[in-house]
């Protein structure tokens, strides 16, 4: 017998109401980080309906996004666009376009398991670094179990998903990459949804909105603990265990001053592909990059080219000075700088300061 609809509709509502406590059991938070709570867990629906409903053969894959300007996920770049597609290691998929004017482009397989424990561990990575693109920037990936383009990467039977990072300089002012993907044994068309299969898929999507909001949270109170006012290394395998690209070096902070204080951050600049720093939000949510300075890189910073540093201001609202980034406000939240390829990994020097010492180094 067909199982009956509106009770999967009414367990989906019952449960929801539930994943409230993801916020209430937070102990002392503002009323900002509280509001963004509730936010972040429609946000984090939203994206999961896309992954879970929208999106989820991987018979006939497309691409949706995990993090983008409305809907983000742990320390989301700025500076990135994000594609995501579910896959089937019993596969074999061919993922076709061209790069744009990426100034990195990478592709990562992974066993996405952020509803059961947290984890998404890394499968195979690949970037256009080490790709054959054409002159024109066009470019042909075969994912399966045997080589069969000098683009190739090998297909795990666990693999369930495949991340694509386009990451910019100048975000809105480059050519986008435009990337595609296809079953190479794709046959008959998808087949209608079932009531099966909504059930299962309302189920996943708010397992993947607890794990994912239980996951982060574990790592910001973390960060509030042993990185405040900081930007250790910390543990890259743990990072690279959720998700992060092996390439680069994650030094997670968290920010924790009043508004007449600033972070004065001070690092050398490694060799490395690309670099940015970003604030975020208690939730680990970058913050509005749409309409506020809240991230730099190695084309938006000024950089003290004597002695190839960078020195970032860090301020509640925005000040005429050099490389100014600003929380919007807010008191508290996390933080991140990213070295891309590094041959090394300078650690930052943090120090809060009052702002009226700043020096006068005007923009």
């Amino acid at each position: 017998m067909r199982k009956n609809l509106k009770q999967t509709w009414d367990d989906f509502c019952d449960e929801l109401k539930l994943l409230g406590e993801v916020v209430s059991n937070q102990k002392d938070l503002s009323e900002v980080d509280e509001v963004e709570g509730y936010r972040y867990l429609t946000r984090l629906l939203r994206l999961a309906l896309e992954m879970n409903i929208e999106h989820s053969s991987s018979s006939h894959p497309s691409f949706y996004s995990l993090s983008h300007e409305t809907a983000k996920i742990g320390a989301d770049n700025p500076d990135n666009i994000y594609l995501n597609s579910n896959i089937n290691g019993a596969c074999s998929y061919e993922v076709f376009g061209n790069i744009g004017q990426a100034d990195y482009l990478s592709f990562g397989l992974k066993e996405n398991r952020y509803s059961i424990d947290g984890t998404m561990a890394s499968m195979g990575e690949i970037d256009i670094s080490e790709m054959l693109i054409q002159e024109d920037g066009s470019f042909t990936l075969t994912l399966g179990p045997n080589q069969s383009s000098q683009n190739y990467l090998h297909l795990p039977t666990s693999v369930n998903m495949l991340i694509v990072r386009q990451t910019y300089s100048q975000r809105q002012d480059q050519k986008h990459a435009l990337i595609h993907i296809k079953n190479l044994a794709e046959g008959k068309t998808p087949s209608l949804l079932t009531a099966g299969e909504l059930s299962q898929h309302l189920a996943n999507s708010l397992a993947f909105v607890r794990g994912t909001a239980g996951t982060f949270l574990a790592w910001v109170n973390d960060f509030k603990t042993n990185h405040r006012n900081a930007l250790p290394l910390g543990d890259q395998t743990f990072f690279q265990a959720a998700g992060g690209d092996p390439k680069i070096f994650y030094l997670h902070g968290y920010y924790d001053f009043n508004a007449s204080e600033c972070l004065e951050i001070i690092s050398p600049i490694p060799e490395c592909e690309f670099w940015n720093f970003q604030l975020e939000n208690y939730w680990m949510e970058s913050l509005d990059y749409r309409h506020n300075p809240i991230h730099l890189n190695a084309a938006t910073a000024h950089i003290d080219q004597y002695t190839n540093t960078v020195k970032i201001i860090v301020s509640h609202h925005k000040l005429n000075i050099e490389n100014n980034v600003i929380t919007e406000g807010r008191n508290n939240g996390a933080m991140l700088l990213r070295w891309i390829d590094s041959k090394n990994c300078p650690i930052p020097t943090v120090t809060v300061k009052p702002i009226n010492e700043l020096e006068t180094n005007h923009a």
